[in-house]
């Protein structure tokens, strides 16, 4: 299900056995109203080594800031605890197509121009995908 995450959602109250958070904005009152006693949140967000090699090639591509992760405890802590965080880190090779559809997936599409991704010569053809995941249990 797809949804603005800072509306109430369809689902009630206690009723998911997880409630899965990737790379998007996070409304922890609302998270914290869904999972079962035993359910978890699972949130997953990217480590500075993420798409670091398009990073190196197209500076206008948007950096991960590295007070994200003091704020994302401070905004869960009401309501969650941290169970576990799972570092996942891998090397994924791309065709030249496959590098500009990532680029413009993500939010630095509005910041990288046209002329930057026309000449494939500033596109890697290996990528790091770099992200924490971290289940929480309801506090």
């Amino acid at each position: 299900m797809a949804w603005d995450v800072f509306r109430p959602l369809p689902l009630a109250d206690g009723a998911a056995d997880a409630v899965l958070n990737v790379f998007a904005p996070r409304n922890p009152a609302e998270f914290h109203r869904m999972p079962r006693p035993t359910g978890r949140l699972i949130v997953v967000r990217p480590t500075g080594r993420h798409l670091a090699e398009l990073r190196g090639r197209l500076p206008a591509m948007v950096t991960t800031d590295p007070a994200k992760e003091p704020r994302l405890y401070r905004a869960l802590d009401p309501f969650f605890e941290a169970a576990v965080t799972e570092q996942v880190e891998y090397s994924a090779t791309l065709s030249e197509p496959d590098a500009l559809d990532l680029v413009t997936m993500t939010p630095s599409a509005r910041h990288v121009s046209r002329a930057d991704l026309s000449d494939g010569r500033f596109l890697p053809d290996q990528v790091t995908v770099s992200v924490l995941a971290t289940a929480y249990q309801p506090r």
